[in-house]
């Protein structure tokens, strides 16, 4: 009974472990919105890549800071896997923030307050 009651256990801790990579724990409990990655871009405004846990997926959109305390929110996913981290770069001579994280690559135009991704263009709203 003892053998069995371990077999059990390993077995829920190998399937908790492999839903974690998709899908964290935390992240479902709390409801919070995690900014994955943020870079400056100029005079105080910041553009961050955030997700919030929302029942079949990662809502994963990029949110445009200003020195004012205005947010703008762009959506380029609203039911992606979760990202882990992500690798950001400005393009100062194009005013682009470029994103690359889950095998995406999505680029944000900060002037035009628009983002690019997949063939398709949304604006931050």
């Amino acid at each position: 009974m003892r053998s069995l009651l371990l077999v059990i256990a390993g077995i829920m801790l190998a399937l908790l472990a492999f839903g974690s990579y998709f899908v964290w724990l935390p992240d479902v409990v709390s409801g919070k919105e995690v900014v994955v990655a943020r870079i400056t871009v100029r005079n105080g405004e910041s553009v961050e890549l955030t997700q919030t846990w929302e029942g079949d997926g990662y809502l994963t959109r990029i949110r445009h800071n200003f020195p004012s305390g205005l947010s703008l929110y762009a959506v380029g996913d609203p039911d992606a896997s979760k990202a882990w981290s992500a690798r950001i770069e400005h393009q100062s001579n194009s005013a682009c923030v470029r994103l690359l994280f889950n095998k995406e690559d999505w680029r944000y135009f900060y002037n035009s307050q628009s983002l690019s991704f997949d063939g398709q263009w949304c604006s931050a709203q």
